[in-house]
């Protein structure tokens, strides 16, 4: 929508609706509470933050008259601040976000073996591949290789390496490489036993090709201004630890 057709707002009921067309809440994961979580339907607001995360830092700086539409569940805490807020999770990954980062990924013929993942052929190796997961700029990258075979890929944005499920569905479909975050030591090992490489991006890095999407595909449909609030990570203070004299204990030490 261009700017010169904007209009000054737009009630939080149109926007729920505009996000149940896109993605609908009705995919999500059983559980997962999506939808408004955070004042009423009838509310009229004049811009739309996109959020991975509301934080605490980030809900003291919403502006008035401002919707927060944030992927990730909110905690109770932060539901009562003053705005409203929609949570569009994990029906949005089975809609777009997946897709989206294997998009991002370059993968092609891609296929769905999964809500929350997709699954492509990637003309490359792995260090290709690796290139251009790097683009997504993550703070870092941790990597099980397997092998260097990168032909076949499952794309998982978020948390597809904190548990074997994925791992085990990329062995069953044929895929040599998961793309996703969150890796653990368990599902390391459990890759290397079913020979499939690992590339963690960090859950946020992953995240931001759908964000990224949802965006977009908001502010296209919506008559008000729809922005993406860079996703960081929820901790943001790097820890060093040094060492002790001998026997001794180490202490953490904070620094920016």
């Amino acid at each position: 929508m261009s700017s010169s057709s904007r209009s000054e707002s737009v009630s939080v009921g149109e926007v729920l609706e505009t996000l149940d067309e896109l993605a609908p809440f009705d995919r999500a994961v059983k559980g997962d509470e999506v939808g408004l979580v955070g004042g009423s339907e009838s509310q009229e607001v004049s811009r739309v933050l996109v959020c991975l995360d509301l934080t605490p830092d980030l809900a003291s700086k919403v502006p008035e008259g401002t919707l927060v539409v944030s992927h990730h569940p909110v905690p109770e805490p932060l539901r009562d601040v003053g705005f409203p807020i929609i949570v569009a999770h994990s029906n949005w990954d089975a809609a777009r976000g997946a897709l989206a980062l294997a998009e991002f990924l370059g993968l092609e013929d891609v296929e769905r073996p999964h809500d929350l993942a997709a699954l492509g052929s990637f003309d490359g190796t792995l260090p290709e591949l690796l290139d251009r997961v790097s683009r997504l700029d993550p703070p870092e990258l941790r990597v099980v290789e397997a092998t260097v075979d990168a032909s076949r890929v499952l794309a998982v944005p978020g948390f597809g390496l904190s548990r074997p499920d994925f791992v085990e569905l990329a062995a069953e479909v044929g895929a040599r490489v998961v793309v996703s975050g969150d890796l653990t030591h368990h599902v390391a090992l459990r890759a290397r036993l079913l020979n499939v490489s690992c590339v963690d991006a960090t859950h946020a890095a992953t995240e931001l090709p759908g964000l990224r999407e949802l965006r977009r595909e908001l502010d296209e449909r919506l008559p008000v201004k729809v922005e993406l609030v860079d996703p960081r990570c929820p901790w943001g203070v790097e820890v060093e630890v040094q060492a002790g004299p001998p026997g001794g204990t180490n202490r953490p030490s904070s620094s920016r």
